[in-house]
């Protein structure tokens, strides 16, 4: 029987331009996107930086190539076996998220500072350890929305890994409803859930938005501005009245495009957050 052979989409670019390609990278369906540059152990390219994203078969990954277009050095390789697929793991490290929580990977150890908050999970093959700036400028968010004891209830839309929804379940928020339309990505926050002692407080559903027709006043998508514009009337429509909603996965030159579409529904811009060439922003529903 011949080795499993797994593609890697090779991108070499230049620093200032690394996040914001990492980014499309993941949300176009990356596994996991390991960065090499001048700090690791195996160097970035000519140009400073090379991204080795993995996907998990062909189509999406000359998909995810295409998307990137002419203009990004870009190429198409193959590994073969499958010794592989946990090698990111060895990139991961326990990372702090917001002011008090760190994301602490289950197979390393951390000595946590006073006030810590951990949490300890394994995101598998789903998007969401912590890492990209997408995902610490929405966990802040739902952190201070949390702490404000306004809510009972997030929704969680496009949940990843369920990172959103652990960090607000952490800080003591009731319950919370997470969908993706990744089933894989549902089961690994399934299993987080359980073994963050979560379990009975969260609703982990597959499927896309109309898989939650609940409205809370609380309500995050960490997805990427290709999906949150056109279906803006729908994730605006799951904002109760005097509502939040909280939106990352969005390049900063995004920004009038988000504000012009959510505004649109009715919803007002509260609140810019941002880190490198990513936002995250914080709309309210009068």
């Amino acid at each position: 029987m011949s080795e499993p052979n797994f593609p890697l989409v090779i991108v070499e670019t230049d620093p200032a331009e690394a996040d914001a390609l990492l980014g499309r990278l993941s949300m176009s369906g990356a596994e996991c996107v390991e960065t090499r540059d001048a700090t690791t152990l195996t160097k970035g390219g000519p140009r400073g930086v090379t991204l080795v994203a993995s996907f998990s078969d062909e189509a999406l990954a000359r998909e995810a190539l295409a998307d990137l277009g002419p203009s990004v050095e870009a190429r198409l390789e193959f590994v073969v076996g499958d010794a592989w697929r946990d090698g990111w793991k060895e990139h991961w490290k326990p990372t702090r998220i917001t002011s008090s929580v760190v994301v602490v990977p289950s197979w390393t150890e951390y000595e946590p500072l006073p006030g810590d908050l951990l949490l300890r999970f394994d995101p598998g093959r789903a998007f969401g350890t912590g890492q990209h700036p997408s995902t610490t400028l929405a966990a802040q968010m739902v952190e201070r929305q949390t702490l404000s004891g306004r809510h009972k209830l997030l929704l969680d839309l496009g949940c990843g890994s369920g990172i959103l929804a652990f960090v607000a379940l952490l800080h003591g928020l009731p319950g919370a409803i997470a969908c993706d339309i990744d089933q894989e990505s549902v089961e690994s926050a399934v299993e987080n859930a359980a073994m963050l002692g979560f379990a009975e407080r969260i609703d982990l559903r597959v499927g896309g938005f109309d898989a939650v027709p609940e409205t809370s006043s609380l309500v995050a998508a960490n997805i990427e501005a290709g999906v949150l514009v056109p279906n803006a009337a729908v994730v605006a429509s799951k904002v109760a009245p005097g509502g939040v909603l909280i939106l990352s996965g969005i390049l900063a030159t995004q920004r009038a495009m988000l504000t012009d579409a959510y505004v649109a529904q009715g919803m007002t811009l509260a609140d810019v957050a941002g880190e490198g060439d990513w936002i995250a922003m914080e709309f309210h529903r009068p």
